[in-house]
Formats: C-alpha cells, sequence, structure tokens
C-alpha cells in the first residue's frame, strides 16, 4: 500500500569526497530531508549560490555524525551553515537528495 504522509522526511547517508593533499578523503554523514513539491523546487534557481541554499536549508530537517575536534556537534541552524558553506558538502547533500526523489519516482 502506498502511503500519503502530510511532511514527508527520510534519512539518507551523504558521501562526500573531501578534497585533501593529492586527492580526496572518504567521509560520510547523515542528512534527514524534507521533501517539497515540484513547484517549490522550481522557484529556487539552483544555479546560484543563493538559490540553491535557500533550497538546500528548506529541506534539510537535520544532520547527524558531524564531528569537530573529536566531538559529535548538534544538530542547529549554524552547523548546518557550516555545512553549507563547503562546496563539496553541498554538493553531496544536493546529489543525495536528488537521487532520492528520482529513485522514488522511478520505483513508483
Amino acid at each position: 500500500m502506498f502511503t500519503i504522509q502530510d511532511d514527508p522526511q527520510f534519512t539518507h547517508t551523504v558521501k562526500v569526497q573531501v578534497p585533501v593533499d593529492g586527492g580526496f578523503k572518504a567521509q560520510e554523514f547523515k542528512a534527514t530531508f524534507r521533501v517539497v513539491p515540484p513547484e517549490e523546487t522550481d522557484r529556487h534557481d539552483l544555479h546560484t549560490t543563493e538559490g540553491s541554499t535557500a533550497f538546500l536549508r528548506r529541506v534539510i530537517v537535520s544532520l547527524d555524525d558531524i564531528g569537530a575536534d573529536g566531538q559529535i556537534l548538534p544538530y542547529s541552524d549554524e552547523l548546518r551553515d557550516r555545512v553549507l558553506a563547503l562546496p563539496y558538502a553541498r554538493t553531496a547533500l544536493a546529489t543525495t537528495y536528488f537521487k532520492a526523489i528520482a529513485g522514488a519516482r522511478a520505483g513508483n
């Protein structure tokens, strides 16, 4: 049975290729996303920093398994914005969201 939810959300692992000297280091964290209707997605210019940031702020519900100085950081808007300031992290977040949505569409 297909179930309709008022505020559909999902949690996926976000795989990030973090640049390091001479290559990349694979890291990951978990993100919980809110599904937004296609017409809302269309209102954001995802080709600009401002538009993609506004979109990611809208769809991100929480981020987990992110640390600094050996400590796990609790989710906050400040943490979200720190992550979104990293180009490789924001790319990984957008990719994870859109692959999940595309996979859901393909499966239904």
